[in-house]
């Protein structure tokens, strides 16, 4: 009988957790030190001499993520470990080789045990590992998770990604590849409201607030940036995407800022579309606070009912850049004037002066985020999608000032 059929992988894990020793190991980011179980080092010598398999070996591993000994405080989006799970008879290579040496190594006492944690921590935040993000599980179950209700949620097919002042969950396996690092990045991420921070929450939400305050989604913006939209004539690939078709809503995507959306519906605030403004612009009559988001592409008419309204929260640079034409009937969106078009000359299509595109829609990271007045409201020095994925004060302070203006 070999050592691979005595050993059952799986079962061995919980035994040996259960009644193994331990190694302590410092924690960079707690500055303490924390337990890894004597029994993964087993694991990984086994894995080494080929005893078990990449599959077992990676399973150990997922065990020091859900315990906290390798702490990844965003999970990267496994596109290569979705398939392979989803396929039982594929041979997925989701480790490298050369870490099966390292493996060995450490098994055998040759490397320090903090130096092939962080470097397996390193290895999966580089998308070089792929673990199999249905296996990780955030601290707060997924049932006493609150998401918005201006979006449908198919909880079922929803994997942790992180834990910030929201929890933050990605659709398992939809990735996209980086043009600029190679690594896979989520295509959407989906927000929600942890039961345990609801006092926290109460702080910057509008549910026992009496104000009128509503939040534009910018569904003109997100059908432009869609395949065979305006993205496609700029880059030169398309001569007549200067036109393009609606597109069906499928999820909440950074560059029509469906993260903001998120946090905002999820806080309380009541939610329009802008093609209800361009069917009726009065309708931001009845409300008090207007929140503007990535809303670059509107209508002569939304423009005229968003520049004429006393108090405007544009949270997102880049908002009425362009000037588009709606046809109803034949659902589309035509671009008419501003973002170098028709002539490279034009930039905003109004000649808006209060434009604040440049130098502030390309600065994502924030760390100096500024609300400044302008006539008849606010405008802010960033592009703040990225915040509400953090777990900082200044997600809190950004929410709370927004309440308050």
């Amino acid at each position: 009988m070999t050592v691979f059929q005595v050993r059952f992988p799986i079962i061995l894990i919980i035994l040996f957790s259960l009644i193994g020793s331990s190694i302590l190991i410092p924690n960079s980011s707690a500055q303490e030190e924390i337990q890894i179980p004597n029994w993964i080092k087993n694991v990984a010598g086994w894995w080494a001499n080929n005893e078990i398999s990449e599959k077992e070996f990676l399973a150990g591993i997922e065990y020091l993520i859900n315990n906290g000994i390798i702490h990844l405080s965003f999970m990267p989006c496994g596109g290569a470990a979705a398939v392979a799970a989803s396929d039982q008879t594929l041979e997925a290579k989701l480790i490298p080789n050369w870490v099966k040496n390292n493996a060995g190594w450490w098994a055998t006492d040759q490397i320090k045990d903090a130096d092939f944690v962080n470097g397996i921590k390193y290895l999966i935040e580089k998308d070089i590992l792929g673990i199999d993000n249905k296996k990780i599980k955030g601290k707060t179950s997924i049932e006493d998770v609150k998401f918005s209700s201006s979006w449908i949620i198919d909880t079922d097919n929803l994997v942790f990604v992180a834990s910030s002042f929201f929890e933050v969950y990605g659709t398992n396996g939809d990735c996209s590849i980086d043009s600029e690092d190679g690594l896979s990045k989520w295509k959407s991420l989906t927000l929600g409201l942890n039961s345990n921070k609801m006092g926290m929450y109460n702080e910057v939400a509008l549910w026992n607030d009496s104000q009128s305050a509503v939040v534009v989604y910018p569904y003109f913006t997100y059908a432009a940036y869609q395949p065979q939209g305006f993205y496609d004539y700029y880059r030169g690939n398309c001569d007549d995407c200067t036109t393009t078709k609606f597109a069906q809503l499928i999820s909440s995507q950074y560059t029509s800022s469906g993260l903001g959306h998120q946090a905002l519906t999820l806080l309380g605030y009541r939610s329009i579309t802008d093609v209800e403004i361009d069917k009726n612009p009065s309708i931001l009559q009845q409300f008090d606070k207007v929140i503007m988001l990535h809303n670059e592409y509107v209508t002569r008419a939304m423009f005229d009912a968003i520049t004429s309204h006393p108090n405007v929260i544009f949270l997102y640079p880049n908002a009425l850049y362009a000037e588009i034409e709606v046809d109803y009937a034949n659902e589309t969106i035509t671009l008419i004037r501003g973002h170098n078009y028709p002539e490279q000359e034009i930039s905003n299509g109004f000649d808006w002066k209060f434009d604040n595109t440049h130098p502030y829609e390309y600065d994502s990271a924030c760390l100096d985020l500024e609300f400044y007045k302008m006539a008849d409201g606010w405008m802010t020095t960033c592009y703040p999608e990225n915040l509400f994925l953090v777990d900082t004060e200044q997600i809190f302070n950004v929410l709370k000032l927004i309440k308050d203006l």
